[in-house]
């Protein structure tokens, strides 16, 4: 029941509990909130907004009608924020990174279909590298750590969650240990894969309004196809369950190669022969034709014959499951003894190995980007997929080879890797990856130190004589409606005051400058070349970092696993702390899950659908909207608005958005989907639009370069006015959500929901 809070009038409602009836007709202001999960109380500033649409994770809240027009929000926000299960999907960063990776191509690029095809197809294998690079960390802590090292002593396996290694013949079995062990990684894979076919139900299966006939389907191939933008009907209904497949089926075979490569490898330091080599000759065909057939697949467009589709993803997954089968067969086949007691036989080799192709895959994202880059197009459209991927890449294996060294920690001693201890009292780790340990941890912190150095002190130059004077010039004569109590802050005889105002705006201004895409690509490549040196003195000069950086390190890396929990613990608690966490899934689960499925479900793929069906539920029942749209809302507004096949032919919008994105933000990171072509050329159909922005919003500004948009962008100055009264504090500046209550936007929502009354 409505209960507005600026607002003591009755509101009319019927007897009992009986919810008031939707009226849809005359003029509906439609209010979508912005990141972090706004709840429809806040944003409709009624204590409880009645839910007239929709559900818990994404509803449509109505508060009292206000001056002849009815007022409802769209709350999305707990599409992404609002459950404290979905906090989860902060492990599945990396995986996001690579994915938004993907759709960072250039105009350029998009418009070509074989410049598109190789920046997809080299895109998608770095998505299915980056599993890969999961199991391994995975694999290396369960099938080395646990079950082949922990497993051989008595005193390990004691910790009552691995006491099922002393069972049947796992005690006496090295390579029965080894097999057990990589279950675990197996299952890691297996429960992403259903965490994400689970979420598709709500998330990607939900189909766009279609008018009365229209008997059109789905595409059964990707939304990541040349010259396909945000106007095509489905391009937010993509289905990853095909990636899904591959990159499972790809981790099954990687795990049976592993697997029988360090048993063998096992058998043959203990001085034995290998039983039944015929397997492992099987297992590494089956393995090689599986990993061929994803790669074909990740690479094609689409099949010549649609229905093959289905049959060569079975195939590749059969494939497989085969490698599985035959690796568990060899293994079980090996002859019986503990094992020894240091690291995994095998494992050494086939880390260096997978490191080595993860390196040159990475690399192979900048190369295709300098293939497919065209005259004109500056070096940091070139870096932007480098740098997603290889941040990603960074972040996946700090954090686990962090939880591989708490594992080892929490079950035995782990040496310092120059180090040569008694290998039957130690749980060692590969050498080279531990060593790896500061430049994965020290480094980024320092580099993410330098950078807020630099930013701090351009942060308090931008406040300099220069930026003052032009505040100063604004505002200093500036009228208002005065009295004897007001002052001018930028007008007072008080100097130190004056400065501080207009040094305070200044900053502001400045920071609402600063490049996001370009600050990422300069830190990424600051951290590669870091870990680059790293690498090539630890790979190729054999040299360890000194033992107090290797110390330090550790605990970092160590910790990094249970600050991480203590995140998740954290918001788990609380909604305002799982609202803030959120902002960082509102920005990068924006995008299908087109090159990596094992990334958190697009909520716009919910989002998107739900208000073009709102919208045209309106135009049915004879009403109009004023569609009302701040930060990442605008975006979905927009990206609603421009699927011209979703909607009434006649239908009247008007739009108003503020704090926009479009291009400050996303058109800058993803000029291909959100440049100015798709504004300029391809603008929504709507009655009237206006966008608002303040120069002291760093992530909002106007849509369009120049005057493309016949007055669309109206800059807004901020703070509005220099006036304040005496002994009240000088007006500060709104930034990025001071729009909310800005008399001057609600002023034109008011006179466009006049006009279309």
């Amino acid at each position: 029941m409505p209960v507005p809070i600026h607002n003591s009038r009755p509101v009319p409602r019927p007897s009992g509990q009986l919810p008031p009836g939707v009226d849809l007709t005359g003029v509906t202001e439609l209010r979508l909130h912005g990141v972090g999960g706004i709840r429809p109380e806040t944003l409709l500033a009624d204590l409880a907004p009645q839910l007239v649409a929709g559900d818990q994770a994404a509803g449509f809240y109505r508060t009292a009608d206000l001056n002849g027009r009815h007022v409802e929000a769209y709350s999305w926000g707990a599409l992404a924020v609002r459950s404290a299960v979905r906090l989860l999907w902060l492990l599945l960063l990396p995986f996001a990174m690579v994915n938004v990776a993907g759709w960072m191509c250039t105009p350029a690029t998009w418009r070509s279909r074989w410049r598109f095809l190789l920046h997809r197809a080299v895109l998608r294998v770095a998505a299915l590298a980056m599993t890969l690079n999961l199991v391994l960390l995975a694999a290396m802590t369960a099938m080395d750590v646990m079950a082949y090292q922990c497993g051989a002593r008595d005193t390990c396996v004691d910790h009552w969650w691995l006491r099922w290694l002393r069972w049947g013949p796992l005690a006496d079995h090295p390579g029965w240990r080894v097999l057990a062990g990589a279950a675990i990684p197996l299952l890691l894979v297996l429960g992403l894969a259903l965490l994400g076919g689970r979420q598709w139900t709500p998330y990607e299966s939900v189909q766009p309004p279609r008018g009365v006939g229209d008997a059109s389907r789905p595409p059964l191939v990707t939304s990541a196809r040349p010259g396909v933008g945000l106007g095509h009907p489905y391009f937010w209904h993509g289905k990853s369950i095909g990636l899904g497949v591959l990159h499972l089926a790809v981790a099954m075979a990687f795990l049976a190669w592993l697997t029988g490569h360090t048993v063998g490898a096992a058998v043959r330091e203990a001085g034995q022969v290998a039983h039944s080599p015929g397997w492992h000759t099987a297992t590494v065909l089956a393995a090689l034709v599986t990993l061929i057939g994803a790669v074909v697949l990740l690479a094609s467009d689409r099949p010549p014959v649609r229905l093959l589709w289905p049959f060569a993803l079975l195939a590749v997954l059969l494939s497989g499951m085969l490698s599985a089968g035959c690796a568990a067969v060899f293994a079980m086949r090996q002859p019986l003894g503990p094992g020894g007691t240091g690291p995994l036989p095998g494992m050494s080799t086939a880390v260096d190995g997978c490191y080595g192709v993860l390196v040159a895959v990475v690399l192979a994202v900048l190369v295709s980007g300098l293939v497919t880059r065209r005259r004109g197009e500056g070096p940091r459209a070139l870096l932007l997929p480098f740098a997603a991927v290889a941040a990603g890449g960074v972040l996946l294996n700090g954090v686990g080879t962090g939880v591989m060294i708490r594992v080892a920690d929490l079950l035995g001693d782990v040496p310092h890797p120059a180090a040569r201890p008694d290998r039957s009292n130690a749980l060692m780790i590969h050498d080279r990856v531990y060593a790896l340990v500061p430049y994965l941890t020290l480094l980024p912190l320092a580099v993410l130190a330098g950078l807020a150095v630099v930013g701090g002190l351009a942060w308090w130059r931008g406040g300099g004589r220069r930026a003052r004077r032009a505040v100063r010039d604004e505002y200093g004569a500036m009228s208002a409606d005065v009295n004897d109590w007001s002052i001018n802050a930028a007008d007072t005889g008080l100097s130190t005051l004056r400065r501080s105002w207009e040094a305070r705006i200044a900053r502001a201004r400045w920071a609402a400058r600063v490049d996001a895409g370009t600050a990422f690509v300069t830190v990424t490549l600051a951290l590669l070349v870091g870990l680059a040196y790293g690498a090539l003195d630890i790979w190729v000069y054999h040299r360890t970092p000194p033992t107090p950086l290797l110390a330090t390190s550790t605990f970092l890396a160590t910790a990094a696993p249970l600050g991480l929990l203590l995140l998740v613990r954290r918001g788990w608690q609380g909604l305002d702390s799982r609202r803030r966490l959120g902002i960082v899934w509102d920005v990068s689960t924006f995008w299908p899950r087109a090159y990596h499925p094992l990334a958190p479900p697009p909520y716009t793929a919910r989002a998107v659908p739900d208000l073009q069906r709102r919208l045209w539920r309106l135009h049915d029942a004879g009403g109009r909207a004023v569609v009302v749209a701040h930060s990442q809302g605008s975006v979905i507004a927009l990206a609603a608005l421009l699927q011209e096949s979703h909607r009434p032919a006649h239908d009247q919008v008007a739009l108003v958005t503020f704090g926009c994105p479009f291009r400050k933000l996303y058109g800058s990171i993803f000029p291909a989907y959100f440049g100015d072509g798709v504004i300029g050329a391809g603008r929504p159909r709507v009655w009237r639009w206006r966008n608002f922005f303040y120069d002291t919003d760093p992530v909002g500004g106007p849509v369009q370069r120049g005057d493309c948009l016949d007055g669309v962008d109206e800059r807004l100055p901020d703070p509005d006015t220099p006036w304040y009264d005496y002994g009240s504090e000088p007006p500060r500046p709104r930034g990025h959500g001071g729009y909310w209550t800005d008399p001057r936007v609600w002023a034109l929502v008011n006179h466009y929901a006049f006009e279309l009354t």
